[in-house]
């Protein structure tokens, strides 16, 4: 069974300190030593140039695959979905994680606009360029993907700018859960996605680091299918381009179960 995550304390440096190991020299081996029982993706999209272990697609006009956004404050990309209805970007990683190992993606994003668009942000099955979004329908739900979770907003459904988590395990739906948060247009807030086994845990914060959701989805994976982390944005009317920023994007899980 994967080990649970507590969102709030991502660090490891003083929970390794109040075990009283040791100081000094060995504090440090052990500290050091920690991080190899993890995978771990960090990214705060600094440079000129995209890593090139990303996956990204876009489509329709004006849509552009994410791309550093040059000369923003500590680096950013940007995925811009065009100006066509249904227009689209997205991005991920690879098929290197599963909710067995505890994996955990921590994202601090952007939208452009709140009205007229679509945003899932979380793990999904199929990396970029192979689904058009992973979410059919945020208030079915349906699903393109087998297997996906995460928090999503889709203005042409029900809900509309209001963030709702999702999941899907071998194509059976999990129960919708609405968070009562909506994003403020061109505000920065942090989307924290933690599995455990086949249960999702999600914390959401605002510009300020508030916490603003805490909560769980059940039954929302299956814990040994390969996901890989994804963000996807979507314009939801013609000649309307939502952008979605991000400015830090944090992936990990345990090595071992």
């Amino acid at each position: 069974m994967a080990k649970p995550v507590n969102l709030l304390n991502l660090g490891t440096r003083e929970n390794i300190h109040n075990t009283n190991l040791g100081i000094g020299k060995t504090f440090d081996i052990i500290e050091a030593l920690s991080f190899m029982d993890l995978n771990r993706w960090d990214d705060d999209f600094q440079g000129d140039t995209l890593h090139g272990g990303y996956q990204s697609t876009a489509s329709g006009a004006g849509s552009a695959a994410a791309a550093i956004d040059t000369g923003k404050l500590g680096g950013q990309i940007v995925l811009v979905s065009g100006t066509d209805d249904n227009g689209r970007s997205d991005l991920s990683i690879g098929r290197h994680y599963t909710g067995e190992q505890g994996a955990l993606l921590v994202a601090r994003v952007k939208i452009s606009a709140i009205t007229t668009y679509k945003l899932e942000i979380g793990f999904t099955d199929v990396i970029s360029g192979t689904d058009a979004g992973a979410v059919n329908n945020a208030t079915t739900p349906t699903f393109t993907a087998d297997d996906f979770c995460g928090v999503v907003a889709d203005t042409d459904n029900a809900g509309g700018a209001t963030l709702v988590l999702l999941g899907v395990a071998a194509t059976v739906a999990a129960a919708r859960v609405d968070t009562a948060f909506t994003p403020t247009a061109a505000a920065f807030f942090t989307v924290a996605i933690a599995l455990q086994d086949t249960t999702m845990h999600a914390v959401i914060m605002n510009a300020s680091h508030e916490v603003m959701y805490r909560g769980s989805l059940a039954l929302a994976i299956t814990k040994t299918v390969l996901l890989t982390p994804w963000l996807f944005v979507q314009a939801r009317a013609g000649s309307a381009t939502r952008d979605l920023s991000v400015d830090k994007l944090h992936v990990r899980q345990h090595i071992y179960t």
